[in-house]
């Protein structure tokens, strides 16, 4: 079993976005440089993060969002 840490020093198989968890009303951001933003619903909304939800690799219940 490999393991990986976050971010991946291999480019070719790093992509650019960063991840976005969606859990109830928080949203975790991950950012490539290992980097995490734990923001709201409404934070998201009022475009108060450092990088906006639809520049993200979005994974959770996106009906809860």
């Amino acid at each position: 079993m490999k393991n990986f840490n976050f971010p991946i020093k291999n480019m070719d198989n790093c992509q650019d976005n960063p991840l976005a968890f969606v859990s109830g009303k928080i949203v975790h951001i991950l950012y490539p440089n290992g980097d995490v933003e734990a923001t709201t619903v409404e934070q998201v909304d009022r475009r108060q993060t450092k990088i906006p939800l639809d520049k993200c690799l979005v994974w959770g219940r996106i009906g809860d969002f």
